[in-house]
């Protein structure tokens, strides 16, 4: 109890004399406490969540920051949605990484900073027959299954069929990136569950002792092998199945899907 008054004390005479402002207990200092005066991180962004800011006001600490270092790889994005951080914050961490939005950067001419030069969630589909449509992606929830001693994880991706169909058997795919994307980006199947109305794709498992594995990436039943050759000014992949798909739904993974279908 002494202790307990003697801080008072101290505190007081602190605010008295100046040395700590009253905006310390004001939402101004959270803020600076996790952005500081260097560019903000992803380890701000959890900060913010984990206090209880909401999305809208972490979304215009984002803008309003006059340097952003996100790391938005698959892991990355991965990381972020299992600390809390919700899916609209993290979409404006990837449009600030590619260079929109934040009056402070804004036509500075100063290159986007990120994982990626250029938004990695930019797919194209390339056809055989030379049409090429571009991939809108969606998000899913996650849901977990105990299967005896292991975890089953899901995500689940809304509808049993994409809306973007097409017969070739073997579409490329152009995306963003300036590294390799094997292990990041995957090409994969997904399984329709009718009676649920929706498409999942099986993630890594955990077990009850032994930990977790490939956490974040696809099961390597559902993934689909490919061939990723660097074209245009290098900072963009052509992915391409090594075999024929089958009939069936499919999408390229990284955080978001990206789905397509195949028909016969």
């Amino acid at each position: 109890m002494k202790s307990r008054f003697a801080r008072i004390a101290v505190i007081g005479l602190m605010l008295t004399l100046g040395a700590v402002p009253l905006q310390l207990l004001t939402t101004s200092t959270a803020f600076a406490q996790a952005s500081g005066t260097t560019a903000m991180t992803n380890a701000d962004v959890v900060k913010l969540a984990k206090l209880g800011f909401s999305s809208e006001v972490i979304k215009e600490k984002i803008d309003g920051a006059s340097a952003v270092n996100f790391k938005l790889e698959v892991d990355d994005l991965v990381n972020l949605k299992s600390s809390g951080v919700s899916q609209d914050v993290i979409s404006e961490m990837l449009k600030r990484a590619d260079g929109g939005a934040a009056s402070a950067a804004a036509g500075s001419g100063t290159p986007p900073t990120g994982a990626m030069a250029g938004n990695p969630f930019d797919v194209t589909m390339v056809t055989t027959n030379g049409g090429n449509v571009h991939l809108r992606g969606i998000s899913g929830t996650i849901s977990t299954t105990n299967a005896f001693v292991t975890v089953l994880e899901h995500y689940n991706f809304p509808g049993v069929a994409a809306t973007v169909r097409t017969h070739d058997a073997r579409p490329s795919f152009i995306v963003n990136s300036t590294d390799q994307p094997k292990g990041r980006i995957y090409i994969v199947s997904v399984e329709v569950d009718k009676g649920d109305q929706d498409r999942s794709l099986k993630l890594g498992n955990s077990r009850f002792w032994g930990g977790m594995k490939n956490v974040g990436a696809p099961d390597k039943d559902n993934q689909i092998a490919y061939d990723a050759v660097a074209v245009g000014n290098g900072n963009q992949w052509k992915l391409t199945p090594t075999t024929d798909l089958k009939p069936g739904e499919y999408g390229l993974y990284m955080g978001e899907l990206f789905d397509f279908g195949v028909d016969e």
